[in-house]
């Protein structure tokens, strides 16, 4: 198959989860002997010669060429990669607003007005699939549920195991819930890892405040991947505990390396670990700080969830079942 590859918006940081999802994926397919092709819009493109046009993303933009794309080549595929943090309501009453006419549109509206002319979403949990199913009123037979797979090596998993929780993310986000995580790694007296990204001098300043006068937070700066390696081999417990997230691929890495995982019961990522990583409220410090003191103190699902993750997270399966998504459509 000739695969063509779009972004809905564009790339702003170098973490990027979306850009990261479709480089996986464009190496995956192309072990299978597919060809991929990351569209450059300033090019010229044959878009009759593509068997699939993948857009990751959704907004205005996409509607528009969506729609431009529809008559010359129909098979259209989305993987709206959407991250939900309000509710169902709100998103049926987001996804409503607008008229196209007028030119009153947002990108809820956008999705669907042009959701008749996409083949099949790729959605990456149950949880994504019930919000775009009954958000966006689309039919379930359009649905397949892709996961995402591990980004690490597991054979260089460790099994000596050192008494730290770790965390990797953007920091400072809001979604992340790092600040919780802190509070929690204080309250119960755990060792807590820090690294990932501050985006500016506000953010560098504002992460100062929370971990100054604790000796237990140590923040080591942006993380390279074999630091990230080193890490994921050494920790006890990887956690996660984000206000809302579509997969967190960075627990999902730290589980194949052997850690324990803390996960967000918000949201699709918990759908990953099959009762094998402990939920938490991530509102609640003393949820956070229980669940991390108990992976520490003794109680762990590791060698098990390893083998989990192993089985049905690699990229090699992931692409298989990417492979007969789009063998629907075709």
């Amino acid at each position: 198959m000739e695969i063509a590859f779009i972004l809905s918006y564009p790339r702003i940081v170098p973490t990027d989860g979306v850009v990261s999802q479709a480089n996986t994926w464009k190496k995956g397919l192309e072990k299978l002997g597919h060809t991929v092709t990351l569209i450059n819009m300033w090019e010229e493109n044959n878009w009759k010669q593509f068997d699939i046009i993948l857009f990751f993303g959704f907004n205005e933009y996409m509607q528009d060429i969506i729609k431009w794309l529809y008559p010359i080549n129909p098979h259209i595929v989305v993987a709206p990669i959407l991250d939900p943090n309000y509710s169902l309501i709100a998103l049926k009453c987001y996804s409503r607003w607008g008229c196209n006419k007028l030119r009153l549109n947002n990108s809820y509206h956008a999705l669907r007005s042009c959701k008749e002319k996409v083949k099949l979403f790729l959605v990456r949990s149950r949880y994504e699939k019930l919000y775009l199913s009954q958000g966006f009123g689309i039919s379930a037979s359009k649905f397949r549920i892709i996961p995402l797979s591990y980004n690490v090596n597991p054979e260089s998993f460790g099994n000596e195991r050192e008494p730290f929780c770790l965390h990797i993310s953007l920091l400072c986000d809001a979604r992340k819930n790092v600040k919780r995580l802190i509070d929690a790694s204080v309250k119960y007296n755990f060792k807590l890892v820090l690294g990932g990204i501050l985006r500016n001098e506000q953010e560098k300043k504002l992460l100062d405040s929370w971990i100054r006068d604790k000796p237990n937070v140590t923040y080591m700066g942006y993380i390279s991947y074999d630091t990230m390696l080193d890490l994921y081999k050494r920790a006890k417990v990887f956690a996660l505990p984000s206000i809302y997230e579509g997969v967190g691929i960075v627990a999902l890495d730290a589980a194949v390396m052997g850690c324990d995982i803390v996960i967000t019961r918000l949201g699709g990522p918990k759908e990953y670990y099959n009762n094998m990583a402990v939920e938490v409220d991530p509102y609640s410090i003393d949820e956070i700080g229980l669940a991390v003191s108990q992976l520490m103190q003794g109680q762990t699902f590791q060698p098990d969830l390893r083998k989990y993750i192993l089985e049905n997270y690699s990229l090699k399966n992931i692409s298989e079942q990417l492979e007969m998504a789009f063998s629907i459509v075709l």
